[in-house]
């Protein structure tokens, strides 16, 4: 029953890793198309709008559900679910404040951000649509983080996989219908496709917008549905304590401000990366806009649309392990503290780096089956996809960690270091050795491990827990590497027998999933109890044990 409990996050953040996962599918499968449709210049401003919408997403919002699930279970383990609840009506408030200056903010800037900052003055059209979102994303986080504290990430799980749904058709449906009304409007206004390219990009973030509104009314509807259970809930409180709406200001505040700067610090590397891109590459070097955007939307819908899907995985299991973490600090329970640090480190490599060493061998064929065809400079990007993603798991995991015990600045640190590093190491690599775009893959997977070394440091210093390196990295990077030699020769062999690449990439995609479990069996880098953890490791453990696998 004790591990049962302790290891509970594992089995939520696995719900929500499995939509997760889910929704990056949905988004690879609507991206086939979406890709199609917009061509590499629509991309290049669809991929610049989000970047831009992403930093206020960034500084509102995506802060929001961690930091409301931090001061709910908190509240929730000393028992004052008055306190809880009251803390989620007055997040509510703050997020519709906060979202509804954020959306205004992007809609009447939208001129000046995409003629100032990106040099491409029709992604403002684009930047307009994203605004709403932003106000809608701020209350949806809210609303997940409050059912994330108590513990209970199906409702932010199924919201995820409609929002997706929902996304993936608008998205579709109106950028084919916007591109052919600016294809219109370029022809009238003789200005090439310009117009055409913007407003496709436009309906693109459309789906965005769509998504987030049918997902909050969906948690809206959990709410309702629950009302009566979380009624009984607060009567049950005997603890007499009841904070003002003034003391909750203070707590979400003094919560969510060290948990937005490091959130904040830590991402928006990545997004400063396309400004400082494009302003290098037209003020220095004189690339034309057309150029810059093309390679722009390599890099951000090929590259990082596959490297985010693993990379989820890590972030799924952070949401979870915050409230479990928490609640094991506060009856400083140190054992079960550092039991579930390794469980969730281990847990996230085992998937981060079969899953970066399969893009790394594989990303050709892999966007050749997805996105029409095998570009090079896509297949030289793709072979950096171990790096960044084991990187950027191990980060987001460390930095959850020391969130979770209550350890909020220490994270804000380790990330500004490191987006120093990162902003010094960017310009050096695009001016001096002159790699393009290359320079912000390789920018991105330091970034990422510096955070992650240094975050390493302040967990032994404030745990004293020593990081498991042995089976958490070692065996699990060499199972991955014996599973890459594998797949990359059976596809290899394939093509020289028949050259179809979509057969042979499916064929040594299942292959690789095959011969990664059976090594990571043999070599017993995964225990037997680690195995009950996860979901349907009872049955997995049993089926094992029939074949004397176990």
């Amino acid at each position: 029953m004790g591990n049962k409990s302790r290891n509970s996050f594992l089995i939520q953040g696995s719900i929500l890793a499995f939509a997760g996962i889910l929704v990056r599918v949905i988004g690879l499968l609507y991206r086939i198309p979406l890709n199609r449709i917009l061509g590499d210049v629509g991309l290049g401003y669809y991929g610049t709008a989000f970047d831009f919408y992403n930093i206020l997403i960034l500084l509102s919002s995506q802060s929001m559900p961690l930091a409301v699930s931090k001061i709910v279970s908190e509240k929730l383990q000393r028992r004052q679910f008055r306190n809880a609840h009251k803390v989620f009506k007055g997040a509510l408030m703050y997020g519709a404040l906060i979202g509804t200056a954020f959306g205004l903010f992007l809609f009447f800037g939208a001129d000046w951000i995409a003629s100032t900052i990106y040099k491409m003055p029709p992604v403002a059209i684009a930047l307009r649509v994203l605004a709403p979102t932003l106000t809608i994303a701020c209350i949806l986080g809210v609303v997940r983080g409050y059912f994330q504290g108590m513990g209970n990430m199906v409702p932010t799980a199924v919201s995820q996989v409609f929002e997706q749904i929902v996304n993936a058709f608008v998205s579709i449906l109106a950028a084919y219908e916007l591109g052919v009304y600016g294809y219109t409007l370029s022809k009238v206004a003789a200005k090439s496709e310009e117009l055409k390219d913007a407003y496709a990009a436009a309906g693109g973030t459309l789906g965005t917008l769509s998504g987030a509104l049918v997902a909050l009314l969906f948690m809206f509807f959990i709410v309702w549905i629950n009302k009566d259970i979380i009624r009984k809930r607060v009567e049950r409180d005997r603890t007499g304590l009841e904070d003002s709406y003034g003391k909750i200001t203070k707590i979400i505040l003094f919560t969510i401000t060290p948990v937005l700067l490091s959130t904040t610090i830590y991402n928006i590397g990545n997004l400063l990366d396309n400004p400082i891109y494009q302003n290098i590459m037209v003020g220095i070097f004189g690339s034309g806009e057309k150029a810059n955007s093309a390679s722009w939307g390599m890099y951000s819908g090929y590259y990082r649309t596959l490297t985010t899907m693993p990379i989820a995985i890590a972030s799924s299991l952070s949401t979870a392990i915050v409230p479990s973490l928490v609640r094991s600090y506060i009856t400083n329970d140190g054992p079960v503290v550092k039991s579930k640090i390794t469980l969730a480190q281990k847990f996230s490599m085992l998937i981060a780096f079969p899953c970066g060493m399969g893009l790394s061998v594989l990303g050709g064929p892999i966007n050749a089956l997805l996105f029409g065809t095998e570009i090079k400079d896509t297949v030289l990007i793709m072979s950096f996809s171990v790096f960044t993603v084991v990187a950027f798991s191990l980060s987001t995991i460390s930095n959850a960690i020391l969130q979770g015990i209550n350890k909020l600045n220490i994270p804000i640190r380790n990330s500004a270091i490191s987006l120093a590093v990162h902003l010094i190491l960017l310009p050096i690599l695009l001016i001096v050795f002159k790699l393009g775009i290359y320079a912000v893959v390789i920018g991105d997977f330091t970034f990422a491990m510096t955070v992650a070394v240094l975050n390493s440091f302040s967990i032994k210093r404030c745990l004293g827990y020593r990081q498991e390196i042995h089976f958490t990295l070692i065996r699990p990077f060499i199972c991955s590497v014996i599973m890459g030699i594998c797949c990359f020769g059976v596809y290899k062999l394939g093509m020289i027998i028949l050259n179809v690449n979509a057969v042979w990439t499916i064929i040594s995609i299942i292959i690789a999933v095959i011969v990664y479990g059976i090594v990571l069996i043999f070599t017993k880098t995964i225990t037997e109890e680690e195995l009950y953890s996860m979901p349907k490791g009872a049955s997995l453990a049993g089926i094992l044990k029939k074949f004397h696998l176990l």
